[in-house]
């Protein structure tokens, strides 16, 4: 008798407990924190990644001044574009992955502080995505520029390339710098929230 009364005992305050915690939305900050973990570690393995692709960009931003030979020029340029996109390649698909995971935060019941931390970085996320578009473009036209660059006759055929390219760089370089100010935001607020 004594035993049954102890069982129902513990277990209402079993079920008082998980209805608290229901309420306080418990289970959804542990969900909420290992998603954000999760795109936190995601976007984490990708700097590598970009600090090559930044190391390519600027490669190519010197194309031309390595080799007398404009076949070797040819060769060297499109080796580094297609580096290059594997890269963006990569990188597109890890912040993609990890701006699903943070949506789903932003979208949780009971997410809490880690909700308001998701939409903090996914203004970076977002925005290193559009870093890898505008990247893509670059590529694109430096590969086009290669493939003309045997039919050209002066530097001035290749203008239009040329201006095109110096103008992407310097959006990638501001996109970069919005992203990193994005991405100190969302870690001042990580920190300051104790996640």
């Amino acid at each position: 008798m004594r035993l049954s009364r102890l069982l129902v005992i513990a277990l209402a305050v079993i079920f008082l407990a998980t209805g608290l915690c229901v309420l306080l939305g418990c289970g959804g900050n542990r969900e909420a924190k290992s998603k954000v973990d999760e795109a936190v570690e995601t976007v984490g393995s990708a700097r590598p990644l970009l600090e090559d692709l930044i190391g390519l960009d600027e490669r190519l931003n010197t194309l031309g001044t390595r080799f007398t030979n404009v076949e070797d020029t040819i060769a060297e340029g499109k080796s580094l574009a297609a580096m290059a996109l594997l890269d963006v390649d990569e990188l597109e698909a890890r912040y993609q992955q990890a701006r699903d995971l943070l949506l789903e935060v932003t979208g949780m019941e009971g997410a809490g502080s880690y909700a308001e931390y998701a939409r903090l970085a996914l203004v970076a996320v977002n925005i290193e995505l559009e870093v890898m578009a505008v990247n893509r473009q670059l590529l694109t036209d430096v590969q086009d520029m290669l493939d003309v660059l045997p039919l050209a006759e002066s530097q001035e055929q290749l203008s239009y390339y040329t201006q095109e390219i110096e103008a992407l760089t310097a959006e990638i370089a501001d996109l970069l710098q919005q992203g990193a100010e994005a991405a100190q935001q969302a870690d001042r607020y990580y920190e300051e929230h104790g996640l």
